[in-house]
């Protein structure tokens, strides 16, 4: 399967993913590629937020990784945090059920090219 190098549109982290998983990444955040990082803290931001779009969830998150990369010496910690709140939202939602994770799945197209399915 041939991959292509990603880079987030936010943090400029890169990454290996099929076409596929590019072209449904950018169709569900208007024409941009994020990260799962990323696009958990935009998809976090929007949930939580009174009336905040995707485009403003994006600006926001491309700010905050645009400030934590000006302090590097500050970075690690707030990626930190910012990591510990997302996961802290998570384990606190409930739980999806497992169809809805493989229908998620299949819709989107093959994933990075990291996972057994893809060998």
């Amino acid at each position: 399967m041939s991959t292509r190098t990603a880079t987030c549109d936010c943090c400029g982290f890169t990454e290996e993913c099929t076409p596929a998983y590019i072209a449904a990444v950018r169709a569900e955040y208007l024409g941009r590629w994020v990260c799962g990082l990323c696009a958990e803290a935009v998809r976090d931001e929007v949930r939580r937020g009174a009336g905040i779009t995707t485009a403003e969830a994006l600006d926001r998150q491309r700010a905050f990784a645009r400030a934590a990369r000006r302090a590097p010496g500050r970075a690690a910690v707030d990626l930190v945090a910012a990591v510990s709140r997302v996961l802290r939202r998570r384990l606190e939602s409930p739980p999806a059920s497992p169809a809805q994770g493989r229908r998620k799945a299949a819709a989107s197209g093959t994933g990075c090219g990291t996972d057994a399915e893809d060998a």
